[in-house]
């Protein structure tokens, strides 16, 4: 892992020098769009996973239940965000805001009434201010075979693709709706 993210500094420093934000001029909205839809399904994918796991009983009833009214709220949010239903300035509040109240007010939501009897899967912590794992604080990068860091290469550059497009493509995306709105 740390190589993956030594590597993926370097790779970063040469799109830095080669000035790799001019080629956004080639990007349309399409593959900005594209990636929207492959991270909300990651998110969805790991939702049904975690939901898998939890089998029958009240635990899963309530986590399904809270799962399906987040989303339903966030994209009511996002779609209000849309409609000429209210003044503008609420409704880029509703499409800006809307998704994280909501994760807020869930998160919360859960804690109350009858749903606080019912035991629900918690984070796993560990002491602070210690490893999670049974190993010292610095990793012993010279201990690394030459082989496995240049394995790590690839991996570093698909982290790349992703951080550089996710900035890039989220600020032309931002961008064109400042433009929009003026």
């Amino acid at each position: 892992m740390c190589w993956i993210g030594l590597w993926a500094v370097l790779l970063h420093w040469i799109l830095a020098a080669t000035n790799s934000c001019n080629w956004l001029k080639y990007v349309t909205r399409f593959p900005c769009d594209i990636f929207g839809f492959y991270v909300a399904f990651i998110y969805l994918q790991k939702g049904i996973q975690v939901l898998e796991r939890f089998g029958d009983g009240a635990p899963f009833y309530l986590s399904l239940s809270v799962a399906l009214l987040v989303f339903a709220i966030a994209y009511i949010c996002g779609e209000l965000g849309s409609a000429a239903l209210f003044r503008h300035p609420v409704r880029i509040f509703l499409k800006d805001y809307g998704t994280p109240l909501t994760v807020i007010f869930f998160t919360g939501f859960v804690h109350l009434g009858h749903m606080k009897s019912v035991e629900l899967e918690r984070l796993p912590t560990t002491r602070p201010f210690f490893p999670t794992a049974d190993r010292p604080w610095l990793v012993e990068l010279w201990d690394i075979e030459v082989r496995e860091v240049f394995l790590a290469l690839p991996f570093a550059i698909l982290l790349t693709v992703l951080f550089w497009f996710d900035h890039n493509g989220m600020s032309l995306h931002l961008t064109a709706q400042v433009i929009s709105l003026e």
